[in-house]
């Protein structure tokens, strides 16, 4: 059985849909310094997603819809290369979307994003379409890397702190190892190390996100060093990350759905 939704029949999803988990990836379209392609994080969600579909199967059916390549990417336009959408544009297109998939017959949909700027809005949407819906069907919203980042730290691949960054060495050495000519190695040796810059993008500030308007558009494009990204870091760490997405989805079939009278 395919893991991807598009290559399927109608037949073939309304008979798989009651036992199956749905994942729907979300991204963005938007700059990615001067190095690299702007499709980035639309790549690395749906690859993990599909990939980790496929490392499952042998436990639980995962059918992967086509990516949302718009995000919530305003802070990023000034530099060019970004396609943006509100943040109330984003959460209704993944809120009606994922009532497709509950109409359709999916009881456990999981709304997988790639893109940080999308991450308080799937969760937003992920609650309403619970609460809304009026239907018996259980919604997991996250980031890819959030499920990843312990993984990926006691294997020595990345440090204790925010993972991914933003067009620098995390998601440049992923896209090297699956897409290297997405990547302009000329403009890259000539990109600033930002590893000490201070009063940065989103500043962890004893569990609270400050932002400032115009800091990140203040910067470069991108954060920390994306000249240390190597292709076999990429593929070192995205064997960790789809193993660890994997296992979330093998989690995620174990929890009990709701029911209703």
């Amino acid at each position: 059985m395919p893991v991807l939704f598009e290559e399927m029949t109608r037949e073939q999803i309304k008979a798989i849909a009651p036992n199956a988990i749905a994942v729907m990836p979300t991204a963005a379209t938007e700059q990615h310094g001067p190095h690299m392609a702007v499709g980035t994080d639309t790549l690395l969600v749906s690859t993990v997603a599909a990939r980790a579909a496929e490392a499952a199967a042998d436990s639980v059916p995962v059918v992967v819809t086509p990516p949302l390549a718009f995000g919530s990417s305003h802070h990023h336009i000034p530099f060019g290369g970004t396609l943006s959408l509100t943040s109330d544009t984003f959460i209704e297109v993944v809120r009606e979307v994922t009532v497709g998939l509950a109409k359709t017959g999916f009881r456990k949909i999981a709304i997988l994003n790639g893109h940080g700027g999308n991450s308080d809005h799937v969760g937003v949407a992920g609650q309403d379409l619970v609460n809304r819906l009026g239907q018996p069907v259980t919604v997991a919203s996250c980031n890819y890397w959030d499920l990843t980042r312990d993984a990926l730290v006691e294997k020595g691949l990345i440090e204790g702190g925010r993972v991914p960054g933003h067009a620098a060495h995390f998601e440049t050495s992923l896209v090297m190892a699956l897409r290297p000519n997405w990547v302009d190695a000329e403009a890259l040796a000539k990109v600033e190390d930002q590893s000490s810059a201070a009063g940065g993008l989103d500043v962890d500030l004893t569990g609270a996100v400050v932002q400032t308007y115009g800091t990140f558009q203040a910067g470069p494009g991108h954060t920390d060093n994306p000249a240390d990204a190597t292709p076999e870091l990429g593929n070192a760490m995205l064997e960790v990350i789809v193993a660890q997405v994997a296992q979330f989805y093998r989690n995620f079939n174990k929890v009990l759905g709701p029911t209703l009278d």
